[in-house]
């Protein structure tokens, strides 16, 4: 077994790594910086983001074609941070990265501009320093983590505003055409920029980061060659699980190379021993298994917001109800993309591979949102009757404390039409009940109407017997 050979499961992939694999995002994205365009990936986590960085800027440096600053912008933090810090840090790594001179200046310059913006100071100093400190090279900025500004307590809509302007001051600024930004993150730029105005995406290229094809996928053969005596079957039944996602397939290359080095697979059996490794090792007791982090990765982006996991899990039970979801780039299906649970493919939404619904299944489903819905029982009672047992609808105070519950969630349409069935259910009970009271109170009526026509017969009754009787008397008494 060739030991200099070794998967890496986690973290990015050095230019040279011999695991790294090329894809067309490769060219795609290279080729567009060489073309000055401003770039993005934004795409879920563990798909190769970092290392597709690292092997571009690398290059494109060893091709001479510029110089290159990559940043990443967790590093300059969130978190009870002011604009003041975060423009300024930026700046800094700029000054670093670029290796530009006397950077303990850099406070000093930015505290002369006195009562600008941040974003101005900033804006002057790419303008004033950056660029004339190389005045005949091309500049490339890769900016990684860029959904980390979610974060903080302030909008940024300025920042991207400015990657923006760097665009379009090409036509009166030369300088800025050897600017080139390229940002890599966990996001959408709706999550980004809510100013459609400020948005740079609508002048960018997306670079799609697709998980590896067979053919790609083809040099991890090379760590599989001692294992298995046809390692490009082994490799395929490895992409039939993981979908050629990148991190679960070097994973689960990396446990084939652990675990079978005394005992090659043979000719025939790659397809069981796969299925045994990747249900031993990955899927039973999947959390405490689940090192590096990655299943529960995926977990926590689909729970972690109360107020939409609800809909993003019913959207998910769809897909593994093989129900056929158009792509539509809604909020709730670019979120789950982003989780990296499912992914596009031929104009429609699947779920990504073998392993994420072994793990999240529908009973995992299930016991989700009954540990969310306070009405849980009774909406899985009345989806078992086909939608048909009204009793089942929620009433009164339980109908109310279900309603403000759900206020301020983005909830799924089944729970939609559960409450709206149960308002009007509600509505239904209150019509009849107070229909039934008036009904009750007309028979009231009408029995007390009917008393009082008795009483006054009664009393006329007996004041005709008094007539009669005092009539009689009278005659009586004349004779």
């Amino acid at each position: 077994m060739d030991k200099s050979y070794e998967y890496q499961v986690g973290g990015s992939l050095s230019a040279r790594d011999p695991t790294y694999i090329d894809r067309a995002a490769d060219a795609t994205l290279y080729q567009a910086l060489r073309d000055r365009s401003f770039c993005y990936v934004l795409t879920s986590r563990q798909m190769g983001k970092s290392s597709l960085r690292l092997r571009t800027r690398h290059r494109l440096e060893a091709a001479n074609e510029g110089r290159c600053a990559a940043i990443d912008l967790a590093r300059i933090g969130s978190h009870q941070v002011t604009p003041t810090q975060w423009y300024q840090g930026l700046a800094y790594d700029l000054v670093r990265k670029f290796r530009l001179q006397h950077p303990r200046d850099l406070p000093y310059w930015w505290q002369q501009l006195g009562e600008l913006s941040p974003v101005q100071k900033l804006s002057q100093f790419i303008e004033t320093v950056l660029l004339p400190a190389f005045a005949d090279e091309p500049l490339f900025i890769f900016l990684d983590e860029i959904d980390s500004v979610r974060g903080l307590n302030f909008a940024v809509d300025d920042f991207f505003g400015l990657v923006r302007f760097c665009y379009n001051a090409r036509a009166e600024n030369a300088a800025y055409r050897r600017l080139t930004w390229a940002l890599f993150g966990v996001a959408t730029p709706r999550d980004l920029v809510t100013d459609v105005g400020q948005t740079p995406f609508n002048v960018g290229q997306a670079i799609h980061l697709p998980g590896f094809s067979l053919t790609e996928a083809a040099p991890l053969t090379t760590g599989l060659i001692d294992l298995a005596r046809r390692p490009e079957p082994v490799l395929a039944e490895v992409l039939n699980w993981t979908g050629g996602q990148p991190f679960l397939t070097q994973k689960v290359c990396c446990l084939l190379r652990r675990t079978q080095r005394d005992r090659p697979i043979p000719a025939g059996q790659e397809a069981p021993v796969v299925a045994e490794l990747v249900r031993a090792r990955l899927l039973t007791n999947w959390e405490a298994q689940d090192e590096p982090e990655h299943l529960r990765t995926i977990r926590d982006r689909l729970t972690m917001v109360p107020q939409r996991s609800g809909r993003l899990l019913s959207l998910y039970q769809r897909l593994l109800s093989h129900e056929q979801l158009k792509a539509d780039g809604s909020p709730d299906q670019s979120e789950l993309k982003l989780s990296g649970i499912a992914i596009e493919q031929q104009g429609y939404l699947q779920v990504t591979n073998r392993i994420y619904p072994a793990v999240f299944d529908h009973d995992w489903i299930a016991r989700c949102l009954a540990h969310q819905r306070p009405y849980a029982a009774a909406l899985g009672a009345w989806v078992a009757s086909s939608h048909q047992d009204e009793s089942r609808l929620l009433m009164g105070q339980a109908l109310s404390e279900a309603l403000q519950w759900a206020g301020d969630k983005s909830l799924s349409d089944l729970d939609y039409r559960f409450l709206s069935a149960s308002q009007e259910w509600d509505a239904k009970m209150v019509r009849l009940e107070l229909e039934a009271q008036e009904k009750a109170n007309q028979m009231l009526a009408a029995a007390q109407r009917k008393a009082t026509q008795i009483i006054w017969l009664g009393y006329l009754s007996l004041g005709t017997c008094l007539v009669i009787a005092v009539v009689a008397l009278l005659v009586s008494l004349r004779r």
